[in-house]
């Protein structure tokens, strides 16, 4: 009997993730089909490949020698599928990354200039921070993200689309100040932010530490609409991308002046440089397009 394509992916995203669990999340298997899959390639090849701890799986040495040959064979099989789309990149299926500022501003008109281009195009649509993307595009599980500052591996390119104007802002009710406020006048009140990895924390702690100071009072939310709905009902201040921003807030919003000036983020469009063509291109302009309005 001779190893299959699937055993060897099962073997190969065992060891990178670590364990059955994870690697049948990531080929959205159940468990028990992972499981059969080892055991079938490790009747193939006669060997055991790995030691069982808990939840946790351990390359045993055999498994570890054969594991540089498993990569590069599942990477030839992505080689295959990705020519494939190549010839035809009216076709396929694109894994897509985005934060959540550029998912509630520009997402909807991006898609739709996708789908006019390539109508058979399926989109895998990932919305989270751009550290998290950007870690994603390094492990190969994006082909494409809008992700401000990102930090990239080789295989990863990138090219500049804009840069993101973020505005400290707060219900009218709090009764702020129509001056520019400095970090020492944001200090004790509520700050809602994302969580760490965050471009917009790290934004957020630079700015107090102009200052000297360091912001203790912060809240986070994954989600840059609840916060600013947090923001609107008067239960903290927030530092936001402006774009996100209602045009009309029935004067319940207030945008603070701020000093010293905010940061501004840089965004990029990543790929992954095997994947680069047309369909990227076109992901990478557009989005370049809509960041300029």
């Amino acid at each position: 009997m001779r190893a299959t394509l699937s055993q060897i992916e099962a073997f190969y995203w065992i060891a990178r993730l670590g364990g059955f669990h994870a690697a049948a999340a990531r080929l959205n298997l159940a468990q028990p089909t992972i499981s059969l899959r080892v055991r079938g390639l490790e009747k193939a090849l006669g060997v055991k490949l790995f030691e069982r701890a808990g939840r946790l799986a351990k390359l045993t040495t055999e498994g570890r020698h054969l594991l540089p040959h498993a990569e590069r064979m599942v990477g030839l099989s992505e080689e295959l599928h990705l020519k494939a789309a190549l010839e035809d990149p009216l076709r396929g299926r694109l894994r897509l990354g985005a934060p959540d500022s550029f998912g509630l501003t520009s997402m909807p008109a991006l898609l739709a200039s996708l789908r006019k281009q390539y109508p058979d195009l399926s989109v895998a649509l990932t919305i989270d921070n751009s550290s998290v993307l950007s870690q994603m595009l390094n492990d190969r599980e994006l082909d494409v993200a809008i992700v401000a500052d990102p930090e990239v591996a080789a295989h990863v390119g990138k090219e500049p689309i804009g840069t993101i104007e973020c505005v400290w802002v707060a219900s009218a009710k709090l009764g702020l100040p129509d001056r520019p406020v400095r970090p020492r006048d944001l200090l004790h009140h509520e700050i809602f932010t994302n969580p760490d990895p965050s471009n917009l924390i790290t934004l957020l702690r630079d700015w107090f530490a102009t200052a000297g100071l360091e912001a203790t009072r912060l809240s986070t939310c994954n989600s840059l609409s609840v916060i600013l709905r947090l923001t609107m009902a008067g239960e903290g201040v927030s530092l936001l991308p402006k774009p996100i921003l209602p045009r009309r807030t029935r004067g319940s919003l207030q945008i603070l002046k701020a000093h010293p000036q905010i940061g501004r983020p840089r965004l990029f469009g990543a790929y992954q440089l095997d994947r680069a063509g047309r369909m990227v291109d076109t992901v990478i302009a557009t989005a370049r397009a809509l960041s300029a309005r």
